[in-house]
C-alpha cells in the first residue's frame, strides 16, 4: 500500500516476530517401477495423483476404442491402484516396458523428491536394488514384495534399516468394466499380486491420519479378498523374529500385522528395528535439513545457536505434542545442544557448527502383557 511518511497517524510495518519456523517434510509419496498396460512414457518418472490419472496415462485409451484397455490384469498397474485404494496421493511411475531394466528404472527415481520406493511385480529380483537405493539417498524406505507363496516359510531377503519385507501376496478385486464376470455365478479367478503398492498406500494413510510416528500396521488392506497364504501363529512367531512382517486375516479381513525393518545386528542399525522409528527419524532429519538452511552463511555467534535453538525445539514440541517422543514434558522427550568439543575456535575456523539433537522416541507396543492373578482378599487390600 502507499506509504506517507510525513502524513500524521497510525503506521504499520509487518516485521517478523521470533525465529524461523521448521516446517515437517513429506512423508508418503510413494515411487514405482514396472511395467505398465500401455507402454507409454518409457523410462520417463511421471507424478501421478489418482487413480484417475494412472488409469488415463497407463491403463485406458479414450482416443481410440479398439485399443482402449477396459481390463487390467497387470501385476503393476492393480498394485498402483492399490496404493490409491488405501490412501496414497501422490507417486511417481516410471514404466520400463516389457524388457526393460527395472534397475534402471529405480535409478531414475535419484532426481525426485519422495518417500517410499518399491517394484511390484519383480519379486525378489530388485530386493537389492531397492534397499541400496534407499540406504544410499538416506530419506526414502524401501517395500520389498515376496516371490509366490510354495508352503514354506518365505526366504527372508538381505535388507537394511531402510526396508522392510511383507508376505504373502494378495488377491485383489476387479479394477475395470472388463473385468467384472459377466456371469455373476462364475466369477472370473482374481489375481494374486505383490502387496508392495497395497501396503505403500496404508503407510500414506496411516501417516495421514495418525503421524509417520504411528506403526503401518493393525491396518486393513482396502481392496483385498483374500491371501496366497494363510499364516498361523505357530508360523508367525517363526517369522515374525525374522523380521518378516506377515499380512493375516483376522475375521476375514487382511490385516497388515508386523512393523520390523530389516535392520542388521549392527551398531549403526540396532535401534532401528521398528519401521515407524526409523520413518519418524527421517522425517526429523529432512523436516531440520530443509528448513534450516536459513542459518548457512549466516555469522557464526551465539546469538545464532539461540535462534536455532529456538526453531528446532518448537518444531520438537509439536513432535512431542503429536505423540511422537516419549516424557510427561519436552525436557524429558528431546535435547537440544551445542557441544563445545565439537564447536573449537578450529571448527569454527573451518566453518562448522555442530548441533546435536537427542530424541526419546515412542516405540510401538509389538507385545501387550497382560498379567492376571487369583486374589485371596478384598481387591483394595491387595
Amino acid at each position: 500500500m502507499a506509504e506517507f511518511k510525513n502524513l500524521p497517524g497510525v503506521k504499520i510495518s509487518e516485521v517478523q516476530l521470533g525465529s524461523p519456523p521448521i516446517i515437517g517434510a513429506e512423508t508418503s509419496r510413494a515411487g514405482f517401477v514396472g511395467t505398465t498396460p500401455r507402454n507409454t512414457f518409457k523410462d520417463e518418472a511421471k507424478l501421478v495423483t489418482s487413480a484417475d490419472q494412472f488409469n488415463a496415462l497407463y491403463v485406458r485409451n479414450f482416443d481410440d476404442a479398439a485399443a482402449d484397455l477396459a481390463s487390467v490384469t497387470n501385476e503393476f498397474a492393480l498394485a498402483v491402484l492399490g496404493f490409491f485404494q488405501n490412501g496414497g496421493t501422490s507417486c511417481y511411475v516410471v514404466n520400463v516396458g516389457p524388457a526393460g531394466d527395472v534397475g534402471v528404472g529405480i535409478d531414475l527415481l535419484e532426481k525426485f523428491e519422495l518417500q517410499i520406493v518399491a517394484a511390484p511385480g519383480s519379486a525378489d529380483t530388485m530386493h537389492a536394488k531397492l534397499k541400496d537405493h534407499a540406504a544410499r539417498m538416506g530419506e526414502r524406505f524401501a517395500i520389498l514384495d515376496p516371490k509366490a507363496a510354495t508352503g514354506a516359510d518365505p526366504t527372508l531377503p538381505v535388507g537394511n534399516m531402510y526396508s522392510a519385507f511383507y508376505y504373502p501376496r494378495i488377491k485383489v478385486t476387479p479394477q475395470l468394466p472388463l473385468d467384472l464376470p459377466k456371469d455373476p455365478l462364475k466369477p472370473k479367478d482374481p489375481l494374486f499380486i505383490s502387496p508392495s503398492g497395497h501396503i505403500a498406500g496404508v503407510y500414506a494413510r496411516t501417516d495421514g491420519n495418525r503421524g509417520v510416528h504411528k506403526a503401518p500396521a493393525n491396518e486393513v488392506l482396502l481392496g483385498v479378498i483374500d491371501l496366497e497364504d494363510l499364516v498361523t501363529d505357530a508360523r508367525q512367531n517363526v517369522l515374525n523374529e525374522s523380521r518378516v512382517n506377515v499380512i493375516r486375516a483376522f475375521d476375514g479381513a487382511p490385516i497388515v500385522w508386523g512393523a520390523r525393518t530389516l535392520a542388521q545386528n549392527i551398531t549403526s542399525e540396532v535401534d532401528y528395528k521398528y519401521v515407524p522409528i526409523r520413518r519418524l527419524t527421517t522425517f526429523i532429519e529432512q523436516s531440520l535439513k530443509r528448513s534450516l538452511r536459513f542459518a548457512v552463511f549466516e555469522p557464526n555467534n551465539l546469538a545464532l545457536r539461540k535462534t536455532i535453538t529456538r526453531s528446532v525445539r518448537a518444531f520438537l514440541d509439536g513432535v512431542w505434542r503429536d505423540g511422537a517422543l516419549f516424557g510427561a514434558v519436552p525436557d524429558e522427550a528431546y535435547y537440544v545442544r551445542f557441544p563445545e568439543n565439537f564447536n573449537t575456535d578450529s571448527e569454527r575456523a573451518a566453518g562448522k557448527l555442530t548441533m546435536e539433537i537427542g530424541i526419546r522416541v515412542a516405540y510401538p507396543v509389538e507385545f501387550l502383557i497382560i498379567r492376571i492373578g487369583l486374589l485371596s482378599e478384598a481387591a483394595n487390600a491387595a
